[in-house]
């Protein structure tokens, strides 16, 4: 522990009881927890199946297993380190019938719960469908919430709170109805269990000793909860925080870390007061967009006092924010003399993507891009996933409509109403109804063998699920379908056909990959943790790229570069800092991470014409950046940075629009 300070080995030490580290960005708060898992499983001798990490997300929870097998100089494959999610559902698998769930539930992600939102609002009020996210989203934050809304029987409201109060009974009925659970469910129906079932609990508790919680200020009620349930005469709590970045009580966020303060009279309390990664102005400035609810200094000792000033690029165009931020980026790194993959772009929203991969490909810059559209949100992987999930869960609706017409087999939407009618009279699944003989009377025969055929396609396929593996079955699949002949005639080009094949490809890889680290993983189990990973959609960040990293801001959590380039911070792409208080804060979340990353130097970058939705420009105004120190900031018009970035080369720069960027979301 030589490379911590006094504070940080005091913590790792600290085992008496439990334990909130408070600190800000740069502080070592991350580092702290793995140097004490390292410390218990090394120094003091700790099973390491008694010690359990919980991690904000499935990208943190692998740069922690990354750090402690660094520290200890091997993997430990027995240490427990998970998202809340994943712990949620190792709970749920060991009480199914607590929670009338089948064998081979479904696990619906955001997607299928907005297609599932949307299907009962055709159902039932087809003038509010436009509605459906919202309606979802609203859903979605309850469950998070450990919310029940009151039980709305018919619909006298028309504001988004009234219409989700109204469809959330009918929401949870259908769930059951599918023997499927949603992404929100993970945590709120653990904590269900383990408030109903004092023997789980027993069993949670005695077989851990130590429970690590990284980032509790962005942890939600159900999973404060989660953890106050499993550390109450069980595992000693280590958890750190960021306080000037705590939710507060608005907008039905709960303060989990002052509840955490409150709920347990044993708390011990320690501040990192040191800023390990950042110099003196990029800290302050960070702690100032932080936009505390309470006041928090900015920490005090810092790598270096002062450091370069925060710079921020004026731009004309959306194309001439690309080559200004990459020419600067190629000037600067000539200047002082670094590596590519010390510099990391930084973006509010995946579409700012594709201008500044033309750019760098323009300049031949190496860059390694993170946070696009995911392989399991591609069309053909989701097709696939559906026909796995109908497999192991026959009553899943949802699976069903979709795989049904994939590929095409001229089943009419009006066939499909007839079918969702006669089911839903009948309170049975989609497709168990589809060889009901009484369904003929409403169908031509045509339209009826279709169904049959896919009926008996699934049926093939399920006793043939018995007794192979679920990649080979992946391969039946694919060969059944004829997947890529359907693709080769739907697709417009041969080349979007053979890319859209290459998902299908990195999907069996996928899978492979997990049957081969779960050999004792049935096809249920493994459908399962491909839908979990679908649903946390993590983005594996490999640290030893040796090109320039481009991400979105709210990955970027937890990493740190030398220097940081900051794209397109105006009013009107972040989140309206104006609204309310959920969109400012998170603004201000997605600020404070991005400036947090940087060690030596930050660039933001704002543009005079970027065309919204519509026809409508943005004046490039910042009300973050308008916060900013004066002295800190160093404005530039970047009309200099094409010409300084053909002087590094020695060649004038190549156009962008003839380069094809990579697919983004």
């Amino acid at each position: 522990m030589l490379d911590l300070s006094q504070q940080q080995k005091a913590a790792v030490q600290y085992i008496k009881g439990p334990l909130l580290v408070l600190g800000g960005a740069g502080t070592g708060k991350t580092s702290l927890l793995a140097h004490k898992i390292a410390w218990l499983i090394r120094e003091y001798d700790a099973p390491p199946a008694r010690v359990i990490v919980i991690a904000n997300n499935a990208n943190q929870a692998r740069l922690m297993r990354s750090r402690v097998a660094d520290l200890l100089g091997r993997h430990i494959p027995e240490l427990r380190v998970a998202t809340f999610s994943e712990v949620g559902l190792g709970l749920i698998q060991q009480r199914l019938d607590a929670l009338s769930l089948l064998p081979g539930f479904s696990l619906y992600d955001r997607l299928d719960s907005e297609t599932l939102t949307t299907r009962l609002l055709r159902e039932t009020r087809p003038d509010l469908i436009g509605l459906a996210n919202a309606v979802s989203r609203q859903i979605a934050r309850w469950k998070r919430a450990l919310i029940t809304p009151p039980i709305e029987r018919e619909m006298g409201g028309s504001t988004v709170a009234e219409i989700s109060a109204w469809l959330y009974r009918r929401y949870e009925q259908r769930l059951r109805s599918a023997n499927a659970i949603d992404i929100e469910d993970l945590v709120r129906k653990a904590v269900r269990l383990l408030t109903t079932d004092a023997t789980l609990l027993t069993e949670w508790r005695s077989s851990s000793s130590f429970l690590l919680v990284d980032e509790y200020e962005r942890i939600e009620a159900g999973e404060h909860e989660l953890v106050r349930l499993l550390i109450a005469d069980g595992p000693v709590l280590t958890a750190v925080g960021d306080e000037s970045q705590s939710r507060g009580e608005s907008d039905g966020h709960a303060d989990n870390l002052a509840r955490l303060r409150t709920e347990h009279a044993g708390l011990r309390v320690m501040h990192l007061d040191r800023n390990f990664r950042s110099t003196g102005r990029i800290a302050r400035s960070a702690a100032r967009l932080g936009g505390s609810r309470r006041p928090v200094d900015a920490p005090q000792g810092y790598k270096r006092e002062s450091g370069a000033r925060l710079r921020v690029l004026q731009t004309r165009s959306k194309q001439h924010e690309a080559d200004s931020v990459v020419a600067a980026l190629l000037a600067h790194k000539a200047h002082v003399g670094c590596e590519y993959r010390d510099y990391a772009i930084l973006l509010p929203r995946v579409q700012f993507a594709p201008l500044i991969e033309r750019a760098l490909q323009a300049r031949r810059i190496p860059y390694c891009s993170h946070g696009g559209a995911s392989l399991s949100d591609q069309p053909e992987v989701r097709d696939l996933r559906a026909y796995l999930k109908l497999l192991c869960n026959p009553s899943d609706d949802i699976a069903f409509l979709r795989a049904v017409n994939t590929p095409r087999r001229d089943i009419d939407r009006s066939t499909l109403e007839q079918l969702m009618n006669f089911a839903a009279g009948r309170g049975r699944p989609l497709l168990e109804t589809t060889l009901d003989p009484e369904l003929a009377q409403g169908l031509t025969p045509g339209r009826l063998t279709v169904l049959h055929n896919f009926a008996l396609l699934m049926r093939t396929l399920g006793e043939r699920a018995s007794h192979t593996t679920a990649v080979q079955l992946l391969y039946d699949l694919i060969l059944e379908l004829r997947y890529d002949e359907w693709l080769r005639d739907t697709c417009n080009d041969v080349k979007i056909a053979d890319r859209r094949m290459q998902s299908v490809v990195e999907f069996i890889g996928w899978l492979r990959r997990m049957a081969k680290q779960r050999p004792e993983a049935d096809l249920r189990a493994l459908v399962t943790q491909l839908s979990l990973n679908a649903a946390l959609d993590p983005d594996e960040y490999e640290t030893t790229t040796e090109g320039v990293v481009m991400m979105p801001i709210a990955i970027a959590k937890g990493l740190e570069f030398a220097h940081v380039y900051v794209v397109g911070i105006e009013d009107g792409w972040w989140p309206d800092v104006t609204e309310n208080d959920l969109d400012r804060h998170e603004a201000r979340w997605l600020s404070y991470v991005a400036i947090g990353c940087a060690r030596e130097s930050v660039t933001f970058s704002l543009t005079e014409h970027r065309r919204a939705s519509g026809d409508a420009a943005i004046h490039p105004t910042s009300s973050l950046l308008e916060e900013l120190a004066p002295e800190d900031v160093e404005w530039s018009n970047s009309a200099a940075e094409p010409a300084a970035a053909e002087a590094v080369l020695g060649h004038t720069i190549l156009p962008t629009d003839r380069i094809s960027p990579r697919r983004y979301g």
